[in-house]
C-alpha cells in the first residue's frame, strides 16, 4: 500500500507542481510610456492605451474573459496604475508614473469591467486577472503589437 502511494504521488507531482505556479507569475514595474500602444490577445481581445490614460478596447467578451461581463463592441475608458498607500492597501492612481498592475474602467464604469491587469514578462505581456494573487488568473495574455 505504501509503494501504490508512493507511485501515485510521483504521478502527480508535476500536476500538483503546474497548478501550483500557475498563478503566481512574477509582476513587473513599467513607465507608462511603456503601456501606452496596441496591445491583442490570443482570442481577438484588444486594447489601444493612449499616454494621456485613456483606452480603447474590443473583443473583451472572450470566452476567458466572460465572467467580468466586459463588451465585445469597441468601448471606450481609462486606465491608470495600482499604488500602495500602506502595505495592504492598494488604489488606483491616473497620475503614477510606473506600476506593474493596472486598473480598468472599460465601458464608462469601473463597475462595468471586472478585471485588472498585471505587467509580466520583463513588461513584455499583461495578463487578465481578477484575483490580486494569480496575475495570469483569467489566462488571457496581452501582447504589445509592433
Amino acid at each position: 500500500m505504501h509503494r501504490t502511494a508512493l507511485r501515485t504521488l510521483a504521478a502527480l507531482a508535476p500536476f500538483l507542481l503546474l497548478t501550483a505556479c500557475a498563478g503566481s507569475q512574477p509582476t513587473t514595474k513599467v513607465a507608462a510610456d511603456r503601456i501606452a500602444g496596441n496591445w491583442a490577445g490570443p482570442h481577438g481581445e484588444k486594447f489601444a492605451f493612449a499616454a494621456d490614460r485613456t483606452l480603447v478596447a474590443s473583443g473583451l467578451d472572450s470566452k476567458n474573459l466572460a465572467s467580468a461581463r466586459c463588451p465585445g463592441k469597441p468601448s471606450k475608458g481609462g486606465w491608470s496604475f495600482y499604488v500602495a498607500t500602506s502595505k495592504q492597501t492598494q488604489i488606483s492612481d491616473k497620475t503614477a508614473k510606473s506600476g506593474s498592475w493596472i486598473a480598468l474602467s472599460v465601458g464608462g464604469a469601473a463597475e462595468y469591467c471586472h478585471f485588472d491587469l498585471a505587467v509580466v514578462d520583463g513588461g513584455k505581456a499583461l495578463c487578465a486577472t481578477d484575483d490580486p494573487d494569480a496575475p495570469c488568473g483569467l489566462d488571457v495574455k496581452f501582447t504589445k503589437e509592433s
